[in-house]
């Protein structure tokens, strides 16, 4: 499986195939797609994740119905794929699967740091209510991107609808220029910054002055350099004789800051100026209403004027700010919570997991035991197995011997039997003789025939001895067959 199946196949046939993969191997799609971000690899891995997102992109069947069967990891891939961040493939940065299928969406800021439901704040303007995943809080109006620095002048606010814009954004796509601004019924010509959400337009001098009297004394070195630069880029094409001379101000101050001036002296000297800038028209002895020398109190009007404006849009400024840090704030501590549920959940898991480890353990050294048991029982069998083959190979030759012994004794006994027998026959036959020579003598028949008789039947029991010995023997056999 590669990322072009993650990107291309059926959600729930990635998904079952996922459930099946090892944590090592769904780490390794993780590693190898934050490569692609990353863009180490060159003009093919950029080349490869451009072809990733325009297929994720092209795919109508990614709805919450079947991202919600999707496997933990495909759907952070997807994600990454699609807006082409990084943090959500991060091992710290863990979302919850609803909140991961509304980023992909478009219905939630993929702003980590925001997470803000789309379109924020309810609003109706035409870049929020596209639900292209653009969120007013954090993303530049032009860029649609976000980034986490605050209290600057990268970035311009609109005085009307309160989007935001970056000024490189905004120089680039010349959103700043000079215009006409109407203040206390009198028209004057100065850089003016035009937002796209709402097309109206806003003045930059004033802004440019609150960001510095409430954010300066925090920067340090750097940071004021890299913002009195910003400063003489937006009013680098300045008509106006306040803006010129602030350009100016501020190269004079990255020179001098660069040489060695403290931060404190160089944001000292940069606030006074933004006064004195302030107080310009009024130090004019030709007004711009004919050239008559104002009064006092008109003077003093004026001032309250431009105090009361200073102030609204500091005020403005300042809920505008706490309003996001609020919301910041609350989104860190959300994440924080959950990252503090992820954590519980991952010890919880690791435990579970060592126990099921100890448990697969016993029960292995148990298999091991019952496994030598066994071989040691096999082999003991075997063993009987051969000693009873071998008593019974005794059992036999000892049968087979007492039967030969048997039967010798018996033929043995028999032929003694025969041979006395024999001799007594023979006894008879003499006593008999005798007395039948007596007989003879005496004028009796002779009985030839019948002594012949006699001695055929003594030869046939003779005989008939050997089978029936064998007979037995036989039978001897038959019974010691029997086990």
């Amino acid at each position: 499986m590669s990322l072009r199946d993650v990107a291309g196949e059926r959600v729930n046939i990635i998904a079952e195939r996922m459930q099946n993969l090892p944590d090592e191997f769904l780490e390794k799609f993780k590693n190898e797609l934050r490569s692609f971000l990353e863009g180490l690899g060159g003009s093919q891995q950029r080349e490869e994740f451009l072809y990733l997102q325009k297929l994720v992109q092209s795919r109508g069947d990614l709805t919450d119905k079947t991202l919600i069967l999707a496997h933990r990891v495909q759907l952070e891939i997807l994600v990454a794929i699609k807006t082409g961040i990084q943090a959500f493939l991060h091992p710290s940065v863990s979302l919850s699967q609803a909140s991961l299928i509304d980023i992909f969406l478009y219905k939630r800021c993929r702003n980590i740091a925001c997470g803000s439901a789309l379109p924020a704040d309810d609003c109706t303007c035409e870049m929020c209510s596209k639900r292209n995943g653009f969120c007013n809080l954090c993303m530049c109006v032009i860029c649609l991107k976000f980034d986490f620095e605050v209290n600057t002048c990268r970035w311009i606010g609109c005085d009307q609808c309160s989007h935001w814009t970056h000024t490189d954004c905004a120089i680039r796509n010349v959103q700043i220029g000079m215009g006409s601004c109407v203040k206390n019924g009198a028209s004057s010509a100065e850089m003016l910054f035009r937002c796209r959400a709402c097309s109206r337009t806003s003045e930059l001098l004033g802004w440019v002055k609150d960001v510095f009297q409430h954010c300066a004394p925090s920067w340090d070195r750097e940071a004021l350099i890299r913002e009195l630069d910003y400063v003489s880029r937006i009013f680098g094409g300045s008509e106006d004789p306040r803006g010129r001379k602030l350009v100016w101000k501020c190269e004079e101050l990255i020179e001098k800051l660069k040489s060695g001036v403290a931060e404190p002296m160089a944001c000292k000297v940069i606030l006074m100026f933004f006064q004195e800038l302030e107080a310009d028209p009024l130090k004019n002895p030709e007004s711009e209403e004919g050239g008559r020398t104002i009064s006092p109190q008109e003077a003093f009007n004026r001032i309250a004027d431009v105090v009361q404006e200073a102030v609204r849009k500091m005020e403005m400024v300042a809920e505008e700010k706490m309003r996001m840090v609020k919301k910041a704030r609350l989104a860190v501590d959300a994440c924080e919570q959950e990252l503090k549920d992820k954590a519980r959940e991952v010890a919880a898991l690791k435990m579970e997991r060592q126990r099921k480890k100890i448990q697969i353990d016993e029960l292995e050294s148990i298999v091991r035991l019952k496994q030598a048991e066994a071989d040691m029982f096999e082999l003991k069998a075997n063993e009987a197995r051969r000693e009873a083959e071998r008593l019974q190979r005794i059992a036999l030759a000892k049968t087979e011997k007492s039967e030969e012994d048997y039967a010798s004794r018996y033929l043995k006994q028999r032929l003694h039997e025969a041979e006395a027998e024999k001799q007594y026959l023979f006894e008879k036959i003499k006593l008999q003789e005798s007395s039948r020579a007596s007989q003879s003598s005496a004028g009796t028949s002779d009985p030839s025939q019948m002594m012949y008789s006699k001695i055929q039947d003594l030869l046939k029991n003779m005989y008939n001895a050997p089978s029936k010995a064998e007979g037995q023997s036989s039978d001897l056999h038959s019974l010691g067959a029997i086990p």
